[in-house]
């Protein structure tokens, strides 16, 4: 009796396994997918901000710090190059719109059927060294 309890538990644990592989699997690629979308909308709605009238590029880089903590690396939201008041205005609000851009393909690439590998190689591609490490100025841990 105490013989068949054990393998049937067993045999449950040994079933389980690859459904819980998934159900972690499937929370990192979610996690991933959020992240993605908020650095998104971070990076577009500090591009908008910096095209108001009489736009305040402190004020903007502030509000875009406040949009990423925790969510990407380093004290630019990712960006590679520091956007400091010296910087063209406009080459400043393009690369904000393009990192939009690819983050917000990031996050719809991830919740396609595509694999998780394949969404990070077109990412790696997508990002061309604008960002931050290989998932673009994302911090990444799971």
């Amino acid at each position: 009796m105490f013989t068949k309890t054990l393998w049937t538990t067993a045999l449950l644990a040994l079933l389980a396994a690859p459904l819980a592989w998934a159900q972690a699997k499937g929370d990192h690629r979610t996690e991933d997918m959020r992240k993605h979308t908020k650095l998104g909308t971070a990076h577009g709605a500090a591009a908008l901000c910096l095209q108001a009238p009489n736009a305040d590029r402190a004020a903007c880089q502030k509000q875009l710090q406040a949009d990423c903590k925790g969510l990407a690396v380093g004290p630019h939201c990712g960006l590679k190059s520091r956007p400091d008041e010296h910087k063209d205005l406009a080459k400043l609000i393009a690369e904000y719109e393009q990192m939009a851009r690819i983050h917000t393909t990031a996050a719809h690439c991830l919740s396609t059927p595509k694999s998780y590998s394949d969404c990070q190689a077109e990412l790696r591609k997508a990002c061309g060294g604008l960002g931050v490490g290989k998932y673009c100025g994302m911090r990444h841990a799971h």
